[in-house]
């Protein structure tokens, strides 16, 4: 079994270097492919790292706090009460450098010719130490 095994290595290697343009074109080859593999794995993962970070830095950021029942049935009454208590609590948890209280809605706007529906956001920025 090992004297077959070494012939075949041997047969191998000397079938490798019988055409040595076509085995390093092989190899260069190769080498290109998992380059061009890598570049783009990485462009992939920095850009849904950006995506990430652009969308919680202007919407949402890292957590929200809602009302209890909120996402089941979102209606904009659904407010919470006494909003700057908890946002002076939040703000004195280590880690939280900045807090926004924000409000959501839907409006319709119309002009002569068509009508839009929009979404709109309040927000109320409060930065920690002020």
């Amino acid at each position: 079994m090992a004297k077959k095994m070494n012939m075949i290595l041997r047969l191998a290697w000397r079938n490798i270097w019988r055409h040595p343009r076509r085995s390093l074109l092989t190899v260069a080859a190769i080498t290109f492919a998992a380059a061009l593999l890598v570049f783009m794995l990485t462009l992939q993962f920095g850009s849904y790292d950006m995506m990430i970070d652009n969308n919680l830095s202007v919407l949402t950021g890292h957590f929200q706090v809602q009302r209890a029942g909120y996402l089941d049935k979102p209606k904009m009454r659904s407010t919470i009460a006494d909003v700057q208590q908890i946002s002076e609590k939040m703000s004195k948890i280590n880690g939280i450098n900045n807090l926004a209280v924000r409000a959501n809605g839907f409006a319709l706007i119309a002009s002569e010719e068509r009508t839009y529906g929009i979404q709109v956001i309040g927000v109320e920025t409060i930065t920690k130490g002020e």
